[in-house]
């Protein structure tokens, strides 16, 4: 639309200056015309007026035509550098207009990439702190499970050791209970191996024998007091004592023996010093 408003002002100028040139080629002619009437009339002397003035007017309408192609061509070639420089300004408007189409699409293309931009920064960094809301709920999570773990490991030790403790102490009650058990019954068994020991010597037959002798008895019995076997393990010296020992054990028997399995399996077989005259 600019390139057309130029283009009307541009040919009412050519108008103008054809208009000017035809204007200036009369004048020419004209002041031609006029110099050459002059010039004839001063001529009169010398030549003849006639044939001056034909050669006058023929030498002038040639200088007119010639200066008219100048002025055409000139015109002409005016023209065509009006032409051409419309063309070139047409061009220039034209690149600078493609260029301000490109600047623009460049600007908006730079706008959508840093929009395009921005919003993937935006979501990252939203991701960015989900992730961190994450690790931190994670590892809140964790710190709790360690403790809860720390708790009931605790709790665990407590108890164990409270079980550790209670074992302990049943173990000691226990083995203080078996300590005043077997006190107990070593004292009753030792008083069976005295009332043993009694029953043997009063089935103890006196030989003519030396005084001072004894010897050490082994026996072992059934419940109820049978004797299984009786011998010595530890003689006197005196073979015909040691032998009266042993018959005298089989003689007392049944010897008095505990009711208890308990304690008659710790007097199944018993070892005491025979020695009559104690």
């Amino acid at each position: 639309m600019s390139a057309r408003k130029r283009v009307a002002p541009k040919g009412r100028t050519r108008k103008s200056r054809a208009f000017v040139y035809a204007a200036m080629v009369h004048a020419i002619v004209l002041i031609v015309l006029i110099t050459s009437t002059n010039f004839s009339s001063d001529s009169k002397r010398v030549v003849e007026p006639q044939v001056s003035i034909v050669k006058a007017k023929a030498i002038d309408q040639k200088t007119v035509d010639e200066e008219v192609n100048r002025l055409k061509e000139a015109e002409v070639k005016q023209r065509r550098d009006r032409e051409k420089r419309r063309r070139n300004e047409e061009e220039k408007i034209a690149n600078l207009k493609r260029e301000r189409e490109l600047l623009e699409k460049n600007k908006k293309e730079e706008k959508r990439r840093a929009a395009a931009v921005k919003e993937k920064i935006e979501q990252q960094e939203k991701e960015l702190a989900e992730r961190k809301k994450r690790d931190a709920e994670e590892k809140r999570r964790l710190v709790d499970e360690r403790n809860k773990i720390k708790e009931e490991q605790a709790k665990m030790e407590a108890e164990k050791a409270a079980e550790a403790l209670r074992l302990a102490l049943e173990n000691e009650e226990k083995e203080l209970a078996n300590i005043s058990q077997m006190n107990s019954d070593d004292a009753e068994i030792t008083r069976y191996i005295e009332a043993v020991r009694t029953r043997v010597e009063n089935a103890f037959i006196y030989p003519d024998l030396e005084g001072g002798l004894n010897c050490t008895l082994y026996v072992r019995m059934i419940p109820g007091g049978d004797v299984v076997e009786a011998r010595v393990i530890k003689s006197s010296g005196n073979e015909s004592f040691d032998r009266q020992a042993e018959n005298a054990v089989r003689r007392a028997a049944p010897l008095p023996v505990p009711s208890n399995p308990r304690l008659f399996q710790r007097m199944r077989e018993i070892k005491f010093v025979f020695d009559p005259e104690h």
